[in-house]
């Protein structure tokens, strides 16, 4: 009787994670049709499978495609750096921004772009500044992880000092910038799938699929994790290493998708907790993955269409739709 319970409650969270698929997929090709130019179904698939000379051809391969891609795998690696972050910290509010990431990530791009004219020539200087400043983050909240005593509550309070020291930095350089270069750091801190191009989300998604299969490898391992260290440690998991491991993949893979992307807050946030309340710990790392998808491709196409002519940043869309659904979220679970 139990396993035939076991087995119906399987189901219907395959079912659940089925319908998940299918409405990301419906949303990519919502995405590449709707937008200030307008593209009929006929005239999408003709573009996508044909790649029939036309103008819906080039709005949806050199713009939009490129646009929705970048979403479902930025939506997607937040989203799973916060199902594993809230499950090796074990703390609800843990996500890549808790750390510090996003505010290191911002210091980075503004250094490169205050110095920009003297040390930086390269195209891709912003972002590897971006990255290289989010390691800096990352580096600092492993080196506290290895301190004796130090608790998965000191690591989310680390990340919070680390957050307003750079935050303190940042403002430091754009108090001695000119409006030209306040007007690029604002750019860059908003937000943005349109930014990237093919190569760089090839980058996104071998980074994302190699980060994805170490998780998987490691699901078992955070499912023992959630019934504390000692209980895993029994069983031949090493709790701190697994942690420590788990938090540098997932910084690594939140840093190189902001540092193309800019700063998107609350996906990595949200996306996990709805998981948990949808389908529960079985494909937890799944389905939050496209929880986060979905969250952020949705607000790619709000903030292409909201305001007719006028693109927003989709940064400013999710948290937006983040807030509420986070404050529903604990009001939910409270009763």
């Amino acid at each position: 009787m139990i396993a035939k319970t076991y087995l119906k409650q399987k189901r219907i969270k395959l079912f659940y994670l089925l319908a998940l698929v299918i409405i990301l997929f419906v949303l990519i090709i919502a995405s590449v049709m709707i937008g200030s130019y307008n593209i009929s179904v006929y005239e999408c698939l003709k573009a996508l499978v044909f790649k029939a000379n036309s103008n819906s051809e080039l709005v949806i391969w050199q713009m939009r495609l490129p646009e929705a891609l970048t979403a479902i795998l930025a939506g997607g690696g937040l989203a799973l750096c916060g199902a594993v972050l809230q499950i090796v910290l074990k703390n609800p509010l843990a996500s890549p921004f808790t750390l510090g990431i996003s505010a290191s990530s911002a210091f980075g791009a503004a250094l490169a772009i205050f110095f920009g004219s003297a040390f930086f020539k390269n195209p891709y200087a912003v972002s590897f500044s971006a990255f290289l400043s989010s390691l800096v983050a990352t580096l600092i909240i492993v080196f506290i992880s290895k301190l004796k005593n130090a608790s998965n509550e000191t690591l989310i309070l680390s990340g919070v000092a680390i957050g307003s020291l750079f935050s303190a930095l940042l403002a430091i350089l754009q108090y001695f910038s000119s409006d030209t270069q306040i007007s690029a750091i604002i750019f860059w801190m908003f937000g943005d799938c349109s930014r990237t191009t093919y190569s760089e989300i090839f980058l996104i998604f071998g980074l994302f699929v190699v980060a994805f299969l170490f998780f998987l490898s490691k699901s078992i391992d955070y499912k023992l994790l959630q019934f504390g260290d000692d209980h895993a440690r029994s069983l031949g998991v090493n709790a701190e290493n697994l942690r420590i491991i788990s938090m540098v993949v997932s910084s690594l893979l939140s840093a190189s998708i902001v540092a193309f992307v800019g700063i998107i807050g609350f996906v990595g946030l949200v996306a996990p907790h709805i998981a948990k309340r949808l389908i529960g710990s079985d494909y937890f790392l799944a389905s939050s993955a496209i929880i986060g998808a979905i969250i952020l491709i949705l607000a790619d196409i709000i903030a292409r269409n909201i305001l007719g002519n006028v693109v927003l940043p989709v940064g400013i869309i999710t948290s937006f739709i983040g807030a509420p659904v986070f404050f529903y979220l604990i009001i939910r679970g409270k009763r």
